[in-house]
Formats: C-alpha cells, structure tokens, sequence
C-alpha cells in the first residue's frame, strides 16, 4: 500500500513539472476551434470556371491569428481523372473564406475545410460533397456561325435534362475557352463519350478541331486528328456518324475509320479502300457489327458498305425480297438519318428531274442477305421538296420532316407520297426575314422526351440574327404544337446539332 501512494506523490510531482515545462501546454490551453457551418450547404454544385464562395465562421477564443486555413477538393477512389489521367486531390484555399475559380475537371468530389492552431496542432475538420459541372455542360450542343466562323452554344432545360435547373442557353462556349470562333463556315458537331471529346468540324481548308468535352479547348487541328496530317489543300469535311465508339468520317468524298475504344484518342488513319467510289456525306451505322459503316457511293450511285478490314465492299445482289438493288440505284442521295427501327431512311432524287423525289429504307439490322433494301416509296406529291432546306427523321413511327424558307412539312412517304403542312414561321418573322436554316429531331435514347421534340433553326440573312425553336410534337402522327413552341435567341446562322451527355 505504502508503495502505492509513493507512486502516486511521484507521478504527481512529475505532471506538475510538464505544466511548468515551457514547451507543453495544459489542457485548459488547448481551446477548441469552432467552425460554424450555419452559411454552408449541404453540399455545392459548381460549374467550371465559375466561382466557388464559400464563407464560414471560424471562433478560437478572442484572437485567432495562430490560426492556418485549408480548402481542399480530393477524390474518394484513386481512378485518375478521364480528362487529366491524374487523381484529383488539390489544396485550392489557404484563407478562411474560399473564392475559387473552379478549375477542377468535372467529377464528383469531396470538399474539406481543416482550420490549425498553429501554436499547439489543434485541428478542426469539416467537409461537404462537391459537384463539379462541365463548362460545356450536358445538354444539346447547337452549331452555328457565319461564313467564315463557327461556335458552340449549348441549350439546357428539364426537357433536354431531366434534373435542369435552368431553361436558357450556354452561349458561344467555344470562343469563350479558346478566345476566337473557329475558322470556317458550320460543319457538324459531335460528342464522343469513352474520349469525352467534341469534335468542332467547320468547313474550308481548316477543316474544325476536337476539343475537351469540358469546356470545348482545342486539343487537335482537323489535320492533326489523322495518322498522316493532311495538307490544308486536302481538308474537306463533308460528313461524321459513329456507332458504339467506332468513328466514321468523310473527307473529300474518302472514308475514314477510326475506334475510340478506350479514353485515349486514336487518329484516323488511310481511307477505306478496295473499290473506287466518291462518298455522300452520310453514313449509315448499325451497332451489331454487321456493318462498319454504310455510305452512298456518287460515281456509281449505289450503296456501299465498309467491312470489318475497314475495306469498302459492294452489297450482295438483290434477293428475292429486295424492295431495291443496293448496287443499282441509279438516283442522287439528298439526305439520309437512321429513324424508325433504326432503319436508314434515304431521300433520293432523280438525276434527270430534280423535282421527282424517293424514300429508300435499308435495315442493316441482319447480314447482307441481299435483302437489305426494304422499301422504296415515291415522294413525287410531296410539294416543294426540291426546295428542301433540311429534313428530319423520327425514330417513334416513320416520320419523315422536310423545310422549306418558311414551312415545315411532313412526307406521307408510305401513304401516297403526298406532304402535309405542320408549321408556318410566324408572321413575325417572316416579315422580319428570317428564314429556315436547319431541322433536328431530339432522339437520345432513354431520355423522357425522345422523339418527341422537334427544333427548327431560323435565320435572317440581313441581320445575321439566328434563333431555335424548340417544338413538341405528337410522335406517332408527327403534329407539331404550335402552341407550345419556344424560342431561343442569340445566334448566328443554325446548321446543326448534336446530344451531349457529359
């Protein structure tokens, strides 16, 4: 017992001593850092280059100029960044109110805010979940611009984007990351999902640019994106389709062939060879691998299609089924776009009358069989469409959209070949002179509204003033509601659109 209590006097006497010791602390000095979190959400949705502000309050005792401040943006899981290849983990603030621009890849975070008494190594730690949004954001890409420049707008609504906050546009995103329009006159634009690249493809001896699906940043000029960079003399982009992530491109009426299998870009490389032809601008794809890509060959006028040694291959003779020859055709393609099915729905013109038009439909959903032309239909009553400014195809029922400069009419190609009219621009404009530039049906697949939204891009040539109107239709008989049309402004001249899902 005696032993004990000498124990305790000592391990007192020695505690006493700690206190006194200049270099340690007692415990009544070691105050508790308070960080009030009543200013702060839950949690912060931030889009790219915007700011992130976030002020808290911070109390430890009456001065707390011992204090250090820390924000920092850090992932969860260690798989690099699809856009950078590095794990996100940056400090990003060093004072007690954060005022960031965001410049962190778009991704889902963890934000922490850790205050340190400098004095003694107290800490207080406090984090909420971070959103990081693309500058270029989920939405519909709109392409639009004049004759000698283009840009990047993006419309963003619960229509497009189930969970949208806003209804507007994104305007001009591609000028305002890389500083200028891109040169030339509108081309295509398109998304690419394992690269998560936009290609930006502009007409002329410039041929576009692939951009980062974050914010639109040039990464590659339209020569750069091929294994043997083309001569500006040899840019012309005529058209663009891909399937699963197999690229298909067309330059100066050549096949190129590219597969985007991982995130890492891989450029085109030779054309498709194997028979002479000179390709259409579009292509047909089907996602079975049956087919690499289907196009219109001009010098023949027949159909082609690129096999899997990316070799250009004539179609089996026709069958017995056949509605058409895919060999033996013999008319111009106007226009083709996969619709119902997923068939590829083809408007053809008769190269000695071009008032006399046809719908061919291919279904490439089998081997070539012989079979794959599955109808041919006149399109002859179907009024003014040799003035045809744009089309649109439908994927909910055979739709098949036509504009005229002020009119957008529907071609009743399986019954009759006649047209009704479903929308006249309002007098409004008309008078005022804008015109049609551009017809696109939104079909991503699984989206509440697919098929069902109609957009029209007007133009007015004089002011150089161009607007979208986004139209609901009825997808079955292909009504439009005219009374629930809305308008979007602050364009230029509108000539095409694409889907972009990150």
């Amino acid at each position: 017992m005696n032993k004990n209590i000498w124990i305790l006097i000592m391990g007192f006497f020695l505690f006493q001593a700690c206190l006194d010791d200049e270099g340690n602390y007692s415990y009544s000095d070691l105050l508790p850092i308070e960080i009030d979190s009543s200013k702060m959400s839950n949690s912060y949705r931030i889009t790219q280059l915007d700011y992130l502000v976030v002020d808290p309050e911070v109390k430890q005792g009456v001065d707390d100029s011992n204090l250090s401040y820390e924000w920092r943006i850090f992932q969860e899981s260690n798989m690099p960044n699809s856009e950078t290849g590095k794990v996100v983990n940056d400090v990003v603030g060093q004072e007690r109110k954060l005022n960031y621009k965001v410049t962190t890849p778009p991704g889902e975070y963890t934000l922490s805010f850790t205050v340190i008494d400098k004095q003694n190594g107290v800490s207080e730690v406090i984090s909420r979940k971070l959103y990081v949004e693309s500058f270029a954001s989920v939405g519909l890409m709109v392409m639009h611009g004049d004759a000698d420049s283009t840009d990047v707008s993006i419309l963003v609504n619960d229509r497009i984007v189930s969970d949208a906050t806003m209804d507007g546009v994104k305007h001009n995103i591609f000028s305002i990351t890389n500083g200028c329009r891109a040169v030339g006159a509108p081309g295509m634009v398109a998304y690419v999902n394992n690269t998560h690249n936009v290609y930006v493809y502009t007409k002329g001896n410039v041929g576009g640019f692939r951009t980062r699906g974050s914010d639109l940043e040039v990464l590659d000029t339209y020569a750069e994106m091929f294994t043997e960079p083309l001569e500006s003399s040899n840019i012309d982009f005529q058209g663009y389709n891909s399937w699963l992530y197999n690229d298909l491109l067309v330059n100066g009426g050549k096949v190129y062939f590219a597969g985007q299998a991982t995130t890492t870009f891989t450029k085109f490389g030779v054309p498709v060879f194997g028979v002479e032809y000179y390709a259409e601008p579009f292509i047909g794809i089907q996602e079975r691998g049956y087919y690499y890509g289907i196009f219109y060959d001009r010098l023949q006028r027949r159909f082609l299609y690129v096999d899997y040694s990316k070799t250009a291959k004539t179609f089996k003779e026709a069958g017995a089924s056949a509605a058409f020859d895919m060999n033996n055709v013999g008319k111009d393609m106007v226009y083709a776009e996969h619709g119902f099915e997923k068939k590829w729905y083809c408007v053809m013109r008769d190269p000695a009358n071009v008032a006399e038009h046809s719908v061919y439909v291919c279904d490439f959903s089998k081997m070539d069989d012989g079979n794959r032309g599955v109808g041919k239909y006149s399109a002859n009553g179907c009024t003014d469409m040799k003035d045809a400014k744009a089309f649109a195809v439908g994927n909910r029922s055979e739709l098949l959209y036509y504009a005229t400069t002020t009119e957008v009419k529907q071609c009743n190609f399986k019954d009759g070949g006649t047209s009704t009219l479903r929308y006249t621009l309002p007098t409004e404009l008309t008078q005022a002179g804008y015109e049609i530039s551009m017809l696109y049906l939104f079909k991503v697949s699984g989206k509440e509204n697919e098929g069902k939204l109609l957009y029209i891009g007007v133009y007015n040539p004089t002011t150089e003033e161009g607007k979208l109107l986004e139209c609901p239709i009825v997808e079955t008989s292909g009504e439009i509601l005219k009374d629930k049309v809305k308008a979007y402004d602050g364009f230029k001249k509108i000539t095409h659109m694409a889907y972009k899902s990150k």
